[in-house]
């Protein structure tokens, strides 16, 4: 093929005009033929899959002489358009827009020789192995199939070269896949102790290892290995390391050993953590340190690793090193430095960058990480004793205040010592655990820096908040069932308010001027906690009561409008409700302040009593030996419930319905004489204890219809 360029353009007139129309047309029937020519390829080797092999060279040098050709075509083109010539401007455009068509088409039949070149090259590179240069001509190919400007999807065959491409990149990254995972194993096995050996098995030389990596890395698909590769690190040995004991060790220098030899919950010294995991990463650096574009390997698979790395070592290992008292905090200096130069290390390695150094950002403030441990060990302690038993139990007997300005407020307002006691009961020692755990917390608090007091002064707080909200919670069932829990709560309870009133006076003098500044009470938490105990009491208190209403709703006494009778199991059930009443006497009177306990078992007596009169005074119709009965069940609770009170003269004090229950004995053991003497015209002892409606309704159920009962209800008003 004979070079069309013409050494000097020797004018812009027809002579230059009729030379390129000349060599226009020479080369658009070269390019028609070669497009003739590469379309019978294609098509042979991409739809008939009829290969003819020798060709191809041959029609790529053919079409690379003709885009040159065209380059100094369009050049001379290009420069006769720019002259302008006026007699002549539409005739060059129409060359020049036939000649930009004949480009395109030869672009289009060389994209397609050059991707069937890149096919050719595949084949060849996969024969030698040589996994870099096969994935840089995959990712060519892609780019040649991809490229906006020379479109081939236009073509039949753009689908089939498509599927070409796609059948090659699928096998090639299972390849490369297989490779990485026949070099880097990851295995786990059981020695004959029963202890678990896990292991990273690297097979091949760095050179190969590299190739294989680099292949992923340019075919896009290293992200999805590093992502696998971090899992498999943190699952067999990063974690391993940070929360097991174990033997870590090297084999030949390509396999990577972590032998597990205390699998409890006992958690590593964390000099044996860093040792550890700075093996782990050296043996790492050791085989993969390899540059990726302008990263290491180790820095692109810091991507999917450190998140959950930094989790693991900070909550398992470096938190627990902290310290947790002054004298820890005193020597704590080189643990400090351990940990830095581990981090340095890693730094060094290039797995981290300076911005991800955060071992040094979580230790460089020790003083609040020491007050955020102690706060936190506080808290866990406190947890602790609120899970104990609560009848695990003391008698707390009155104690005098020491403490001068209690002492002082007593003498210049004139107060009883008795003021600020607290009465005789019996107390749950976890509360007397909880309230010294208070006073241990103010009392670090009186030597701490202000920034640090103030955190715990905050936390004694939350130890009080915690005691009534968990306490409930953790005993719930035992508290609603069980009479002696609810009692030993509600003392507990008082117990901490009590003391929280004087416990910042306690403390006025110890505390830092700084606390001065912010509100230092547990005013809010002395009612807080009084409330939830009266509350848990009085529920409790509430069950009791239902337990007897029960037994009174069985009974004959709640059928005594429809049938004015008593069975024999009516005295049985009274006396079930006085040994009910006896069973609280005997588990709280020993608990209970003898004002509560009397308040307590009053409140519930009284309801059994109103529930009685109730009963009885709402039938129409008492026969004489039913009156006759009810006055001997009455006169049983008579006898027996005063017994329940510590002092039996208080019984009228604490059972509000008491006289009212004596005089309903009266009336129903009553004549219409006796009944109106009592009334004594609304003056008298009934009077004072019945309406006159309901003595109206008993002398109506009691007596027959006479001219006496008549006038005797004509004069109760």
């Amino acid at each position: 093929m004979s070079s069309f360029v013409a050494d000097v353009l020797l004018s812009a007139g027809n002579l230059e005009k009729i030379d390129l129309k000349e060599k226009i047309t020479e080369i658009e029937k070269k390019i028609i033929k070669l497009k003739h020519e590469v379309k019978e390829f294609m098509h042979y080797n991409y739809i008939d899959f009829v290969p003819r092999m020798k060709k191809d060279n041959a029609m790529i040098r053919d079409a690379e002489k003709l885009i040159t050709e065209m380059e100094i075509l369009e050049k001379r083109v290009d420069d006769q358009v720019k002259l302008k010539l006026p007699s002549s401007q539409k005739e060059l455009k129409d060359i020049s827009n036939s000649l930009n068509e004949l480009h395109l088409s030869l672009q289009i039949s060389n994209r397609l020789l050059n991707v069937h070149k890149c096919i050719t090259s595949v084949e060849k590179l996969q024969e030698e192995k040589r996994y870099i240069e096969i994935a840089n001509t995959l990712r060519q190919m892609q780019n040649y199939l991809s490229d906006s400007t020379v479109i081939l999807q236009n073509l039949n065959i753009y689908t089939n070269l498509l599927n070409e491409y796609g059948t090659y990149y699928g096998a090639f990254v299972t390849e490369i896949t297989t490779q990485a995972q026949e070099f880097i194993s990851w295995k786990e096995e059981i020695t004959q102790k029963n202890e678990l050996i896990v292991n990273l098995t690297i097979e091949n030389e760095n050179k190969q290892i590299e190739d294989i990596i680099l292949a992923l890395h340019y075919v896009d698909h290293l992200s999805a290995y590093l992502h696998a590769f971090a899992i498999n690190l943190l699952k067999h040995f990063i974690k391993s390391i940070i929360t097991k004991n174990c033997y870590v060790y090297v084999v030949q220098e390509k396999v990577f050993n972590v032998e597990i030899i205390d699998n409890s919950n006992t958690l590593p010294e964390y000099k044996s953590v860093l040792h550890n995991l700075q093996l782990l990463f050296t043996f790492l650096n050791q085989h993969f340190n390899m540059n990726i574009g302008d990263r290491t390997f180790l820095s692109r698979l810091g991507d999917y690793l450190l998140d959950e790395f930094f989790e693991l070592l900070i909550k398992n290992c470096i938190s627990n090193i902290i310290p947790n008292s002054r004298a820890k905090l005193e020597s704590f200096d080189p643990i400090a430095d351990d940990i830095n130069e581990f981090q340095n290390y890693l730094l060094d390695i290039g797995l981290i960058s300076k911005e991800q150094c955060f071992v040094s950002e979580y230790t460089k403030d020790i003083d609040n990480l020491f007050i955020s441990k102690i706060c936190e060990d506080f808290l866990v302690r406190a947890r602790d004793i609120m899970k104990k038993d609560l009848h695990d139990s003391i008698l707390l007997e009155p104690q005098v205040l020491t403490f001068d300005s209690i002492e002082n407020d007593l003498k210049v307002r004139k107060l009883s010592e008795n003021t600020f006691q607290l009465p005789t009961c019996r107390i749950s020692k976890s509360a007397q655990e909880i309230l010294h755990l208070g006073k241990e917390i103010l009392n670090e608090t009186c030597q701490s820096s202000d920034k640090c007091a103030i955190k715990l002064f905050h936390t004694s707080r939350n130890v009080f908040e915690m005691y009534s909200a968990l306490i409930p919670e953790n005993h719930k069932i035992l508290l609603e069932t069980v009479p002696q829990q609810a009692a030993l709560f509600h003392n507990n309870c008082m117990y901490l308010a009590h003391n929280l009133i004087t416990l910042t006076k306690e403390y006025e003098y110890k505390l830092l001027p700084i606390l001065k500044q912010h509100n230092i009470t547990y005013a809010d938490q002395t009612l807080m906690l009084r409330k939830v105990g009266w509350e848990h009491f009085s529920n409790h208190m509430k069950i009791q009561r239902d337990i007897i209403f029960d037994i009174l709703r069985k009974s004959a006494l709640a059928t005594m409008k429809q049938s004015p009778k008593l069975s024999q199991d009516t005295k049985r059930d009274l006396d079930q409700c006085l040994r009910q009443l006896d069973h609280l006497k005997i588990v709280w009177i020993e608990i209970l302040p003898e004002n509560i306990y009397c308040r307590a078992i009053g409140n519930i007596a009284n309801s059994m009593v109103e529930d009685l009169i109730a009963k009885i005074t709402a039938v129409e119709d008492i026969p004489a030996d039913l009156a006759t009965e009810l006055v001997t069940l009455l006169n049983m609770i008579v006898q027996k419930t005063p017994s329940i009170f510590p002092e039996e003269e208080t019984v009228q004090r604490y059972i509000r319905n008491w006289r009212k229950l004596l005089e309903l004995i009266i009336v129903l053991g009553a004549s219409l004489v006796e009944i109106e003497k009592r009334w004594a015209n609304s003056q008298g002892p009934l009077a004072h204890e019945f309406t006159a409606d309901q003595v109206k309704r008993l002398i109506r159920a009691l007596f027959q219809n006479t001219e006496r009962r008549s006038a005797l209800l004509m004069r109760i008003k």
